[in-house]
């Protein structure tokens, strides 16, 4: 399922329910050369993490059907990208929401608006140590 791409290549997960923002992220991560795979609220990222066990899942904490918050959950629980990076991508920037994603296995956590820069390293430091 690679699609084309090398066996190296790395794949990124952009979970989000606004069109906008996932546009903007993949503008962001393109130039980086990165597989990039998309979903639409928290079950489709639970699904596109089983199907696809990507190497980074940048989750939306607020989406229908599932939030980002089970979603982080169920994947680290039951999909093959149990161990794969995930980061919270959400407008919410308080300690309890970075402490409650800490808390069920996230592994960043980038607040919207984000920087592409601060994104873009993120991202790097994420998926290459």
């Amino acid at each position: 399922m690679q699609r084309g791409s090398t066996a190296m290549t790395k794949k990124v997960l952009i979970a989000d329910d606004n069109l906008f923002i996932r546009t903007l992220v993949k503008a962001a991560l393109a130039p980086m050369g990165y597989e990039l795979l998309e979903a639409v609220d928290g079950e489709d990222a639970v699904r596109a993490a089983q199907e696809y066990a990507p190497d980074l899942i940048l989750l939306d904490v607020v989406m229908p059907r599932m939030n980002g918050f089970e979603a982080l959950v169920a994947i680290r629980e039951r999909t093959p990208a149990t161990d794969c990076a995930i980061a919270m991508l959400t407008t919410s920037a308080t300690e309890a929401d970075m402490q409650r994603s800490r808390d069920a296995g996230a592994n960043g956590y980038i607040v919207k608006p984000f920087d592409k820069t601060d994104l873009r390293e993120t991202v790097k430091t994420l998926l290459e140590g």
